[in-house]
């Protein structure tokens, strides 16, 4: 059970989702490629980021998602 749990906080495919990673304020999409892009929703017990990279951003995401804009303190 505490493995499903961990892959629910992870990126993951899920065809058609309703909550897809290029609407999540976590996502940072790749300047070369609109389908790609990076997530820095998950973090370390220290408080550094963890870069995921995306390779669809329409058929991906987790349970950390969130529609928004990132501010500024989210990213210190």
């Amino acid at each position: 059970m505490e493995v499903e749990k961990n892959v629910q906080n992870q990126p993951h495919v899920e065809m058609s989702t309703a909550k897809p990673c290029r609407s999540c304020k976590w996502q940072t999409p790749d300047p070369t490629d609109p389908h790609r892009g990076q997530c820095t929703a998950n973090r370390h017990a220290m408080g550094g980021v963890w870069k995921r990279w995306l390779r669809d951003v329409e058929n991906t995401t987790c349970s950390r998602h969130e529609e928004g804009k990132l501010s500024f303190r989210d990213h210190v």
